[in-house]
Parts: structure tokens; C-alpha cells; sequence
């Protein structure tokens, strides 16, 4: 009970006193009356809008109205008493249906919130907005507050800002126009994920294999990319230290038989399956009796890392993707792996600068192309300048029917996607495609070549892996087709001049 409700109480009271006092109470109740105007102006001044005001001075009327009814009830003034009751009890309802009237309004009109990533200038301050902020914004936090100007003057700037839809782009005008603290502006959109149909495995490898994973049989791209002859490669060789593969995704199930002696940091469960099928393409631990094999010979060249940038429901931000590869990027990743995108007229600039963070810190960035089979063009991330754009190809090594192509990107490159066996939710195992399948293929091949030479580049990746990747029909739309066995042996032979 705040002290307007005490005055608007000792007002009643002291209208009750006057009535009590018959003929010559008049100057206790014109005292009350004066009272009760100074609580009124102060209701009135305290704010939160005229609805809010209506609402509390009900609230306060009914309850000193019976507060003055059981002071006449005391002094046994029954017949004074029941107008005071009645006009109590209808204060107080009334007050309780606009109060319900006003919340159910503000429900609907706030139902659907959005955010908005805004990005200050290096020298700006969030107190130098905070006028529009205060007139449309529901709150507002830095996006990534664990980041300093001295690690990364774009991505220290940004702040996410919730707001009802309905006053978005208002809030949104209002901060582009000012240009003097406001360097860019754009929505927090989600992606989802949108996967093809997967067929079944309805493939045997007929020929003898080195690895004694029982389900190695199964898989059809271990053939297609020369995988087995990797093997035979590495079989005898040492990494000079293991490399660190970030999947960003929807979590890794990291208790996974097939996964969990590799699985080194991170989130630790997925509740999707999209990340742990990903992850296991990319390091699964190969010849060691259980599951299926990757060109993570014995676990010896690969470790996972797991980054949660997609919910549950496959689902994730402009905000949690970037948060992801920062995070990735902190933790010491070698390649950042991410089966997902959208498309786009204009690259998310959060994501530009999350990608320009990690690739500055060495980091080699893969993306898949999408799935809409179309120009990838227009589809972030994998469009983002430094990207490694993954397109996916079938087993007769011809572009994938639902694949995008990469054609018109600066780093195309093609892997297997469709029908991919893969770890899965519950120690299971599952084929799935897309270019979210073959984009692990590739990332898992960098993870390798990272582990046999630390020092391996973006640039000198991406040219190791075009230079000996298979030409195939569909080269001119969906890049080359990774040679993994060829790859290796290239990137040991110049890691050892």
C-alpha cells in the first residue's frame, strides 16, 4: 500500500469521522474533501498512463470507503455505513475489471514481440539513444557483453533490443536517422531448418575396407571422396596436434557412442538430432568397432566442438548464430562448421562481422549452400566473403536435386549429401540429406588437413581442396568435388617443406 492509498484511506475516514459527529462534523469532512483533492493531483502526477490512474484511484477509493464503513459499523452507524459498503465493493470490481480489461489489451497488442540488433559507433554510448529507446523499446542488454572494443570495435557496439512488432519499425527509423551514434540497424530474424527427404541407405559397399566400423558398408560417400585411401594415409601418420571442429547447431548428443571419446567442449545434449547427425560425419571416431567411420582415423585427428546456435526446434537468431561462432571462436576452434542459412537481399551485418571475427583469429569458416535449388547467391552465410560455400552432389556425383548452387560464390565446393548415415538421438544411427550433410564432409576433410598443418590458412585450404577436387559435370554450378585422399597428401607434402 503506497502512502497516496494512506492519504486516499485517511480521507474516507475522515468523512466517516465527520458523519459520526453529526452537526458539527462539517469542518472534519471539508478537511477530508481538501485531502482527498491533494491525493487525486498526486495519483495523477505519479503517471503510468491515464487507464493506470483510473484504475489505482478506484482501487484506493474502495478500499477506504471500507475502511470508513467498518469505523461507522464501530461507532454503530449501520444506516451511515451500507452506502459506504456498496460503493466500496463497485470501487473495488470496477477496478478489477480495467485492470483485467488493460492487460488482456496490452496482450494482445504486445503479443507478438520482435528483436532488433543496433549497432553504435565506436565512440557512442547506449545512453546517447536511450530517448528512443525509452519511447518504443521494451529493454534492451549488450548482445555480446563478454567482447571488449579492443577484440572487436563492431561486435562490443551491438546491442539487442526487444520491442512490440507494432512499434518496431518506428524504433527502427528513429535510430537509422540518427546517424551521428547509430552506425546500422536490422532485425533479429530466425532461420529454420529445411531439410530434404531422405530415401534410406539401399547402398553395400562391395569392396574389402580398412575400417571395422560395422556400419562402413553403408557409406557411399567414404567411396565417393576417396575416403578409404585417406585412411590408408593416415593409418601411419601423426597429427601434430589435434584439431578442434566447432559444430554450430542444434547441440551434440555427446554421450553418443561414436561421439563421446572426441567430444571435447560445449554444449552436451541435442534434443533436434540435426547437430549430432552433423557431428558425426565431421570426427565420428573411425575403426573403432562401433557405429559409422569419418576421416577421423582412431580419434586421432579430430576433436568436437558443440555450439548450440539453433534451438531445439531447429530454429535459431541472427543474435545466437553469431553468439555461436564468437563462442567458437574463443574457444580455440580450427573450423567452424554450420549447416544452416537463409536467404537474403543484404547479408546480416552481425553475421559479416561474427565470420570477419573468427576468420581474422585463423579460424576456417564452412557453410552449407541451402536447399531451395537455387542460386546461393543471396543465402547467408555461406555467402559471406571468406566462406568455404558447401553445395551437396548424389552418388553419381551430379549436383544433389535440392541443392543450391555456388557457382557465383568465391569459394564453391562440393561434398556428398543425400542419404548420409550418420549418429543420431539415443545412440542410434539415421541417413539424412542435404547440404547440411555434406557441409561436415567437408569441414571434418579441413579439420584433418588443420591437424597435419596448424599453420593452414583459409586461402591455402580452400585452394588445397579446389586444386584437388574431382571435376564432375555440374563443376560449373556446384564446385568442385572433394578428394579427400588427395587433399591429405597434398596438405602433409607442403607441410613438410
Amino acid at each position: 500500500m503506497d502512502i497516496v492509498t494512506v492519504i486516499t484511506a485517511t480521507v474516507l475516514l475522515l468523512i466517516a469521522i465527520g458523519i459520526g459527529h453529526r452537526g458539527n462534523g462539517s469542518w472534519i469532512i471539508l478537511a477530508g474533501f481538501a485531502l482527498g483533492i491533494g491525493a487525486v493531483i498526486a495519483r495523477l502526477w505519479s503517471g503510468g498512463g491515464i487507464i493506470q490512474v483510473i484504475i489505482e484511484l478506484l482501487r484506493d477509493g474502495g478500499i477506504s470507503l471500507l475502511l470508513a464503513a467498518a469505523y461507522m459499523g464501530f461507532r454503530k452507524l449501520a444506516e451511515s455505513a451500507r452506502p459506504f459498503v456498496i460503493l466500496g465493493v463497485a470501487s473495488l470490481a470496477l477496478a478489477g475489471l480495467l485492470f483485467g480489461a488493460k492487460h488482456l489489451w496490452q496482450s494482445f497488442w504486445h503479443r507478438t514481440e520482435q528483436s532488433v540488433l543496433v549497432e553504435l559507433g565506436p565512440d557512442d554510448s547506449i545512453l546517447e539513444v536511450e530517448g528512443i529507446l525509452d519511447r518504443f523499446a521494451e529493454s534492451w542488454e549488450r548482445a555480446f557483453p563478454e567482447l571488449t572494443l579492443a577484440e572487436d570495435v563492431d561486435l562490443a557496439q551491438v546491442y539487442l533490443i526487444s520491442v512490440s512488432s507494432r512499434r518496431a519499425e518506428a524504433m527502427m527509423s528513429a535510430l537509422r536517422a540518427d546517424t551521428e551514434n547509430v552506425d546500422h540497424v536490422e532485425l533479429n530474424v530466425e532461420i529454420s531448418l529445411s531439410l530434404p527427404p531422405s530415401e534410406g541407405i539401399g547402398y553395400r559397399s562391395g569392396s574389402t575396407v580398412l575400417e571395422n566400423d560395422p556400419y562402413v558398408a553403408q557409406q557411399w560417400a567414404l567411396d565417393a571422396i576417396q575416403a578409404h585411401e585417406a585412411h590408408a594415409v593416415l593409418e601411419d601418420a601423426s597429427p601434430v596436434r589435434k584439431a578442434r571442429v566447432a559444430i554450430l547447431d542444434t547441440g551434440v548428443e555427446s554421450d553418443h557412442e561414436d561421439l563421446q571419446a572426441v567430444y571435447a567442449e560445449g554444449v552436451t545434449g541435442d534434443e533436434h538430432g540435426h547437430g549430432t547427425h552433423c557431428a558425426g560425419i565431421a570426427g565420428a571416431t573411425t575403426n573403432n568397432g562401433l557405429g559409422v567411420a569419418s576421416l577421423n582415423w582412431e580419434g586421432r585427428f579430430i576433436e568436437l566442438l558443440g555450439f548450440q546456435a539453433l534451438g531445439d526446434a531447429g530454429r535459431g537468431s541472427l543474435e545466437q548464430i553469431a553468439q555461436a561462432i564468437i563462442d567458437a571462436t574463443r574457444a580455440q576452434a580450427d573450423v567452424i562448421s554450420m549447416s544452416l542459412g537463409s536467404k537474403s537481399d543484404v547479408q546480416p551485418r552481425v553475421l559479416t562481422n561474427a565470420v570477419e571475427y573468427a576468420i581474422n583469429r585463423g579460424v576456417i569458416v564452412a557453410a552449407s549452400a541451402g536447399n531451395a535449388n537455387e542460386d546461393a547467391i543471396d543465402h547467408f552465410p555461406s555467402n559471406i566473403d571468406g566462406v568455404i560455400a558447401v553445395a551437396a552432389v548424389d552418388r553419381d556425383l551430379t549436383k544433389a536435386s535440392f541443392s543450391n548452387t555456388v557457382g557465383n560464390l568465391s569459394r564453391p565446393i562440393a561434398a556428398p549429401g543425400v542419404d548420409l548415415l550418420s549418429s543420431f538421438l539415443e545412440g542410434t544411427y539415421k541417413p539424412m540429406s542435404g547440404t547440411s550433410m555434406a557441409t561436415p564432409v567437408v569441414t571434418g576433410l579441413l579439420g584433418v588437413m588443420r591437424s597435419m598443418n596448424p599453420e593452414l590458412t583459409t586461402d591455402e585450404a580452400y585452394l588445397i581442396l579446389h586444386e584437388t577436387g574431382m571435376e564432375v559435370p555440374d563443376t560449373p554450378a556446384v564446385g568442385r568435388v572433394i578428394n579427400a585422399a588427395s587433399a591429405l597428401e597434398h596438405t602433409m607434402r607442403t607441410a613438410a617443406l
